[in-house]
């Protein structure tokens, strides 16, 4: 094995790939433009529907418990309490009403409703909604704390009437402070931006690995590769080089994607949930953790290229390579929710969890020596393993002449 003939390999499946516009294209130029505008809407989605979840609660009468006193009621305590509740006019069928759009919640009252409320007795407020619709599911936690507030507005007053403290009512008084290093937008960043690296990351060489090996066993371009004077190991290292340049290739065209989503409307990043603010980060732990990220390319790229090696052509190729992308998914998608406080040390020796982990940790400004330490060191492992397992194909004929 010698550095200049893997050199002229690597160039050479470097050459050719880019040659393919279909790869160049698939891999490269559309996660530029796909970033973006998957970003933008479901940003604008996901903001909308939590504008139309929490504001204009529109709230209509049963037509059975209408009442001009009802109605009066309904519209001078809750319009009061909640700013972005609207009573409008009373309906016959709430699940009509609600779906025609007419209200988002329809509620009734007990008739004698005005008898208790001077009585001092309870009364009954029944909300009807319709939680297939997010307009109408979401709307009645507004409600619901509408009413908590009328609720103590009337205790207060019959308190006061009584010649009583209303402060009798609250004997805890609670404050609440976020220590949180990180803002809303950082939270949302620290779920989305460490599954999606991991995942391009394992996954982003795919299109290469299948095209360098079972490729040319199809286009039967691959004995004759053999025949020239780089040794078995040199033309493995060239392609293998090849598939971590393009599965790093796809990470920096998506994370340039999404920056510009970024530039183009920055709560598109964070899903509308805060802005995205400053970092805290550790040197050695960022160092520690691009380590970790670049060992899963390069365990992935090994695996990528003894699955196209052992595939008969391009499209056996395709179909066990496709089955890899389910192994990587799984685990991204597990550890999605978790935050830098919730990480346990065994999620840093298993491959795609332990560089989740360590971007989650340094996006989240905290630092772990000991998790990231051992992420590298198994990390380390696994390319070796990986590479093995490519070099025991590329020595057996039985699976590098399968056709």
């Amino acid at each position: 094995m010698k550095w200049k003939h893997i050199m002229i390999v690597f160039k050479k499946e470097v050459k050719d790939i880019v040659r393919d516009r279909k790869t160049l294209f698939s891999s490269i130029i559309v996660p530029i433009f796909l970033m973006p505008i998957l970003f933008l809407l479901v940003g604008r989605g996901t903001a909308k529907m939590s504008e139309e979840m929490t504001t204009n609660i529109t709230v209509a009468l049963t037509a059975d418990s209408y009442s001009p006193a009802a109605q009066n009621f309904l519209k001078e305590s809750l319009e009061t309490q909640g700013e972005d509740i609207t009573i409008v006019d009373p309906v016959d069928d709430p699940w009509e009403a609600i779906n025609s759009k007419k209200a988002k919640l329809v509620v009734s009252l007990d008739r004698d409703f005005e008898d208790k409320l001077k009585a001092l007795e309870p009364f009954t407020l029944k909300i009807y909604y319709d939680n297939s619709l997010s307009r109408s599911g979401g709307a009645v936690g507004a409600l619901r704390s509408a009413i908590t507030k009328l609720n103590g507005t009337i205790a207060e007053q019959r308190l006061e009437a009584l010649g009583i403290n209303p402060e009798i009512l609250t004997p805890v008084v609670v404050e609440t402070e976020n220590v949180a290093r990180s803002g809303d937008g950082n939270m949302m960043l620290m779920m989305l931006l460490p599954m999606i690296i991991a995942m391009l990351v394992a996954v982003g060489g795919i299109p290469a690995a299948t095209d360098l090996v079972a490729g040319e066993k199809e286009r039967m371009t691959f004995e004759p590769l053999l025949t020239t004077r780089p040794g078995r190991m040199s033309i493995l290292i060239g392609k293998y080089l090849t598939i971590i340049l393009f599965s790093f290739a796809s990470v920096i065209s998506t994370l340039i994607g999404m920056l510009l989503a970024f530039i183009i409307n920055p709560s598109s990043i964070t899903m509308g949930l805060g802005q995205i603010g400053g970092f805290t980060m550790d040197r050695g732990s960022v160092i520690l953790c691009l380590i970790v990220t670049l060992l899963l390319g390069m365990t992935f790229s090994g695996l990528q290229l003894a699955i196209s090696t052992y595939a008969r052509s391009f499209k056996e190729g395709q179909t066990y390579l496709s089955m890899l992308m389910f192994v990587v998914m799984i685990p991204a998608y597990a550890t999605m929710m978790i935050m830098p406080n919730d990480i346990q040390m065994y999620m840093y020796l298993i491959p795609v969890l332990n560089t989740v982990s360590a971007f989650k940790l340094v996006l989240g400004g905290m630092t772990n020596y000991t998790g990231l330490i051992l992420a590298v060191a198994t990390s380390l492992v696994y390319v070796v393993l990986s590479l093995l397992i490519a070099a025991s194909m590329f020595k057996n004929e039985k699976y590098l002449f399968r056709s």
